[in-house]
């Protein structure tokens, strides 16, 4: 007589295993909607606020000829309200950082915005991945444009540059270390999915239970 002893176990079915994984993701999220929020909030208010108010400051006429000289006077038609650093041919790169960083950041966390409060569950794997998405993208922007906004306002000083290379250190090397640690983590959970997979299916192997015989007379 053949008796199957086997049993639904959550590590016999790959793809059921990652789906919770996914959703044990979701439900954390779920549980920091609140937070994600105000830290959206937080990083679109910076990043529109540089952008309105740029280091430097803004061309407050047309008359851009240096201080003090009465001879002649040049104007800069169009200028107006500008940046001023825009237009410096040595800081033109950092403030194109600037600009691109920020509104990327901004960008970025009105999505996250967004996603809140039009309802959207963070259960789902799809909104999930974009929300995660959005606010590394978020959080990486706004630390580049404060790199390029310091470049911006800094002369040629020796300490402030070693303290700029520092901070741009940190920040590649803090996302590659924390890469690898999920990259370790998801290993992780694979093998222990391979191991007590193959355990689990080899304990509940159908096995033949031997027949009872009729009691002889």
């Amino acid at each position: 007589m053949e008796v199957n002893a086997r049993e639904e176990h959550p590590y016999n079915d790959p793809s059921a295993w990652f789906g919770r994984y996914l959703d044990h993701q979701g439900d954390w999220l779920e549980k920091t909607r609140g937070n994600l929020v105000v830290a959206a909030t937080v990083i679109a208010a910076m990043s529109f606020g540089v952008m309105v108010n740029p280091p430097g400051g803004v061309w407050q006429s047309e008359d851009c000829s240096p201080k003090g000289q009465t001879v002649q006077t040049r104007t800069c038609e169009g200028k107006v309200g500008t940046s001023i650093l825009e237009h410096h041919p040595t800081k033109r790169f950092f403030y194109l950082g600037m600009v691109i960083s920020n509104l990327v950041s901004f960008s970025a966390s009105m999505g996250i915005i967004l996603l809140v409060i039009t309802g959207f569950r963070f259960r789902n794997r799809l909104i999930m991945t974009i929300m995660v998405m959005f606010m590394v993208v978020a959080v990486l922007c706004i630390s580049a444009a404060f790199f390029f906004a310091a470049a911006l306002v800094q002369h040629d000083d020796d300490f402030i540059q070693n303290i700029l290379q520092i901070y741009v250190g940190f920040w590649v090397v803090l996302p590659v270390l924390i890469l690898l640690i999920q990259l370790v983590r998801f290993l992780w959970w694979v093998i222990r999915l391979i191991c007590c997979g193959s355990e689990h299916r080899r304990r509940s192997t159908p096995r033949l239970l031997p027949l009872a015989l009729p009691p002889v007379p």
